[in-house]
């Protein structure tokens, strides 16, 4: 059943890599590079990133929608500039997200947010819901990072998650 369910994975892997290549080019994105996967405990809704010049655009695809395209894309602005991305510290943080990442500025305490892009939003609307962000705090010469899971899940429990996924996955079927 295992490899069932494997080489499903890599079928719809090969299938969602094609329609995201169409999509971005069909919405005139030209992207660098881009990085596709299912979402959470599913092999139905898939999420992709892709890298331009100055921002990541996201979206997602589930096997069955109707249209061979993602409907929708979300703009996250990169932001690289707001510290220097060549610390040792941040270097680890991005060779983790595999330079798949942004930063922002908190809006409740002025420090920069570093977001993992590598994993889907958990609010697919919400550019700011991304399910590894860390608070980066300068402490002498480090970066160091801190959890900020109490404002990322304050609007948004596990089970509206799920159920969320859940009804994008199934939205044309």
């Amino acid at each position: 059943m295992s490899s069932v369910y494997l080489f499903f994975t890599i079928g719809n892997k090969l299938y969602v890599d094609s329609v995201f290549k169409t999509s971005f080019t069909e919405a005139n994105i030209n992207y660098q590079r881009f990085s596709a996967q299912p979402t959470l405990l599913n092999n139905a809704l898939w999420y992709a990133v892709a890298e331009t010049d100055i921002n990541y655009q996201v979206t997602f695809y589930s096997i069955f929608d109707k249209k061979n395209t993602s409907p929708t894309f979300i703009s996250i602005p990169k932001n690289h500039t707001l510290l220097n991305v060549d610390h040792p510290d941040i270097k680890t943080l991005r060779w983790f997200s595999k330079d798949f990442y942004a930063l922002a500025v908190s809006k409740t305490s002025n420090q920069i947010i570093y977001k993992d892009l590598r994993y889907p939003l958990l609010d697919q609307n919400n550019p700011n819901s991304s399910l590894f962000s860390f608070r980066l705090v300068k402490q002498g010469n480090r970066w160091n990072t801190k959890n900020i899971s109490e404002e990322r899940f304050k609007d948004q429990n596990a089970q509206d998650f799920v159920a969320d996924m859940f009804k994008r996955a199934f939205r044309d079927f």
